[in-house]
């Protein structure tokens, strides 16, 4: 029998208290609890323990002794959190509609994942249609892309999906003005088969550079990516061209990446999401939902507090605007392990953009927003209603940020947009910015405590299912 040193924090309460205490580690999970609800007054059933030892954090389950945790000589802590019930977000998994499948209408431009040697056949077929016009009819030779402009973008209600139509652009040979654009394309399919040939990946700064000259900036060879996978109705990822990833995940999921096994929960700071999608496979978690973060800094805080033990998630941030990678990683997810999608924006008009991007796609890969989009996911915080002194959230004024004129304007053209009439209470908040004149960030939370969105924020919103 060992006798050990803990430094125990009521962190049920704010401010949080810390008692010095001493225990054996022959002692039973379920005695420590009793010992922790006299000392700390606590209500029967109404907590659950952490355990920091080192630099991990155990969970104590009441059927275990202390001597079954990893425990250390020199001061360790034990963290009294409050349960969270994860009812509602289990209701919310139950009535999910998954739109795996989706039944697009007629006229929409739409882009499939395919094989290598397929999307390879592709651009062959695209070449030597071009090369057929340009001998028999050079008059009308060309590449007809889709357009990306604003009258052939459009939302669908029906799928809740911003979707691009069937109206074409076309670059003509004989065209002063598109002869240029066509040497490009020309350059660029050459370059995308020579890589699908090879079956390796390259991605968008790589494929600047293999012609710099003939591509002048990378702005201009990222489009034409896009416009090849338009014109061929192939998505990015079967082309094997990749962007560069900021995203990263940790938390509650394992996966097999190029064979490797992964294990998010053992890599503390969080896995870097792979840029290609295909290198993930046979996804499995125990996770009751995946909460999307904007900003690094909160997920950094979440993921040092373990709140994926805590309360069983998987956390995902991409840093702000989302990549790319972190965009079908979400999907990835949403579909495979068919969990419910939460997300932690600012209360602010960026928070809103960044929300329909994950929600509905963008218009910038409208034509990839079946693969990319997320339409179910759900907005947990930080709502601009939170900020408001009857949400019981009690944000210092202090926190908050005054509106700019940009930010009311944005606000105000936002309702106006067919994707927001459709949902009553993003409407609502939206209304709140402009009425109140307020807005904030996530951290503004930290003003109430450093560790209020893992102690009590989130948990609170969780229970209760304050989300839209």
């Amino acid at each position: 029998m060992v006798r050990y040193n803990f430094l125990v924090k009521n962190a049920t309460i704010l401010p949080s208290t810390e008692v010095k205490m001493s225990f054996d580690n022959s002692i039973q999970i379920n005695e420590l609890y009793q010992i922790l609800q006299d000392e700390f007054e606590l209500r029967k059933g109404s907590f659950v323990l952490f355990l920091r030892s080192g630099k991990k954090w155990y969970s104590l389950d009441k059927g275990k002794v202390l001597s079954n945790y990893s425990l250390k000589k020199e001061l360790m802590r034990i963290e009294i959190k409050r349960k969270v019930s994860v009812d509602k977000i289990r209701k919310l998994r139950n009535e999910l509609t998954l739109l795996q499948d989706y039944e697009l209408p007629y006229g929409v431009t739409n882009v499939e994942t395919m094989s290598s040697e397929k999307a390879k056949n592709k651009i062959v077929e695209a070449a030597l249609l071009f090369l057929n016009e340009a001998l028999n009819n050079p008059d009308e030779a060309g590449f007809k892309i889709p357009s990306r402009g604003k009258r052939n973008i459009g939302f669908d209600e029906e799928q809740e999906l911003v979707l691009i139509g069937r109206q074409m652009i076309e670059r003509q040979f004989r065209s002063l003005s598109s002869v240029s654009t066509i040497e490009q394309m020309s350059i660029l399919m050459r370059l995308l088969h020579d890589i699908l040939s090879r079956d390796i990946h390259s991605t968008k700064r790589d494929i600047f550079y293999m012609n710099v000259n003939a591509f002048k900036k990378q702005a201009v060879s990222d489009s034409l990516i896009e416009d090849l996978g338009a014109m061929i109705q192939a998505t990015r990822t079967s082309l094997n061209v990749s962007a560069s990833s900021k995203g990263i995940v940790v938390g509650k999921l394992q996966f097999k990446e190029k064979g490797d096994l992964i294990d998010c929960r053992a890599i503390g700071s969080g896995k870097a999401i792979s840029p290609n999608i295909d290198d993930i496979e046979d996804l499995e978690s125990d996770a009751e939902f995946c909460l999307v973060i904007e900003k690094d800094a909160i997920f950094n805080r979440l993921a040092e507090d373990h709140f994926y033990d805590y309360v069983p998630s998987i956390l995902v941030t991409a840093k702000g605007q989302p990549d790319m990678a972190t965009r079908q990683f979400l999907k990835k997810i949403n579909d495979d392990l068919q969990l419910p999608i939460l997300a932690i924006m600012d209360a602010d008009p960026y928070g809103f953009e960044i929300m329909r991007v994950y929600s509905v796609g963008s218009k910038a890969l409208s034509f990839e927003s079946t693969h990319l989009a997320v339409p179910n996911i759900k907005w947990l915080g930080l709502l601009p209603s939170d900020l408001k002194p009857e949400s019981g959230f009690d944000i210092p004024r202090e926190a908050l940020i005054k509106m700019t004129q940009k930010d009311i304007r944005r606000s105000k053209l936002m309702l106006e947009e067919e994707f927001v009439k459709r949902k009553p209470k993003w409407q609502e908040q939206l209304e709140i910015l402009i009425n109140t004149g307020y807005k904030a960030e996530i951290q503004a939370l930290n003003a109430r405590d450093p560790q209020f969105i893992t102690n009590f924020y989130l948990p609170q919103k969780i229970e209760t299912g304050d989300f839209i």
